[in-house]
């Protein structure tokens, strides 16, 4: 697990996924839509450790995504506005932005 951590070195979060599970890949499209500097580590890779990796953190799951933050904190499974959160980036909740939708507004 600290090669994990040493991983990170307080430069950016590190994602844990696949290809085939679609809350990784929508959290994924939000942190591109975010410009999130982020690094993708696919558990199904081969011969890359991900797994063994995930599975350290994770309670011995490849529960995916499995997210890293600079400061060491590890979420399992998170939504991604609980990783904008985390990240200090502003996410309206879906009722705030239809409320903008409907008004017209340009916030959130």
């Amino acid at each position: 697990m600290t090669e994990i951590m040493d991983d990170v070195n307080g430069q950016k979060v590190i994602v844990y996924g696949h290809r085939y599970c679609s809350q990784a890949g929508w959290l994924k499209s939000v942190l591109n839509n975010k410009h999130v500097d982020y690094e993708w580590r696919d558990v199904y890779a081969a011969d890359t450790g991900n797994a063994d990796q995930l599975r350290s953190l994770a309670g011995g799951n490849l529960s995916v995504p499995t997210v890293i933050f600079p400061d060491g904190s590890v979420l399992v499974e998170p939504w991604p506005g609980q990783v904008l959160k985390k990240l200090g980036i502003d996410n309206p909740g879906i009722l705030q932005r239809l409320a903008n939708w409907v008004t017209g507004s340009s916030q959130g």
